[in-house]
């Protein structure tokens, strides 16, 4: 009976050591990669903000801890980095030194472009428009007048082609400033034929094949008559393909208009 009771105390001894054991073990399996500091706090690894926004939002709450408050300071450290990045970019030496060489290009440059007279009281547009002429424009020439000139065969084949080739993208009115101009040309000028207009203005428009819109603006200036615009016009040119965007020689002549970036003079 003695020894029945003596191992029943052993069984109880085992089973109470093995409790305390498992007890005092499970707190420290579970804290896993913690490291202890001087002061005895638990300092686990520091999470990325990423992975905080994650454990913020999947995790349970532990006590004590605020999620709210927690996503909070994770958006203002965001929004911290992003303005010391965007911070860091305008005050770029580098690019601050690039600007200020561009404005100090621009503003030594001593390019004019001429400009139209200024006139104390505008023309009427619409008067422009309701006699025929395709541009309106402040001070038109109200004594400006060109007389009829007959084209040839020859002559015609080669101003329609050249008035698609020099400002065809601009449609009927592109092709009529150019008629005109070379139509000026001609009778103020004494050029007996489109090709002497061509060689002695320089033109360098390509010849290209023309629309119909083109041919019924040679019509219109020519057999009709008509002038896109109440000012005699000799020269043009467009400053988008020249060097440095400027020609010194049509820029010291009368400024006239502009129409589809093309530049339009008399002298």
């Amino acid at each position: 009976m003695k020894n029945l009771f003596e191992k029943k105390v052993n069984l109880i001894l085992i089973i109470v050591i093995l409790i305390v054991a498992i007890l005092i073990g499970i707190p420290l399996v579970s804290r896993g990669c913690a490291t202890s500091t001087s002061n005895g706090e638990i300092v686990t690894k520091p999470a990325t903000a990423d992975e905080a926004t994650t454990e913020a939002t999947t995790q349970k709450p532990t006590k004590g801890v605020d999620i709210k408050d927690a996503k909070v300071k994770i958006q203002k450290k965001k929004a911290g980095s992003s303005s010391t990045a965007s911070a860091s970019t305008k005050s770029d030496p580098r690019k601050s030194s690039a600007a200020s060489k561009t404005k100090k290009k621009k503003s030594s440059s001593s390019l004019v472009y001429a400009t139209a007279p200024k006139v104390e009281e505008k023309a009427s547009h619409t008067a422009q428009w309701n006699a025929g002429y395709l541009v309106a424009i402040d001070n038109p020439d109200t004594s400006y007048s060109c007389e009829h000139i007959e084209l040839s065969d020859k002559d015609r084949e080669l101003l329609e082609k050249l008035c698609m080739g020099e400002l065809g993208s601009g449609g009927f009115t592109g092709a009529a400033l150019i008629a005109q101009a070379v139509k000026n040309a001609m009778y103020f000028e004494g050029y007996t034929n489109v090709r002497d207009v061509i060689n002695n203005l320089h033109y360098t428009g390509k010849l290209t094949t023309p629309t119909k819109r083109v041919k019924d603006a040679v019509v219109y200036v020519f057999d009709m008559d008509k002038n896109a615009i109440q000012h005699r016009i000799l020269y043009m040119y467009n400053p988008e393909l020249m060097k440095d965007n400027y020609s010194k020689f049509h820029e010291s002549q009368r400024y006239i208009c502009t129409y589809q970036d093309v530049r339009f003079f008399d002298k």
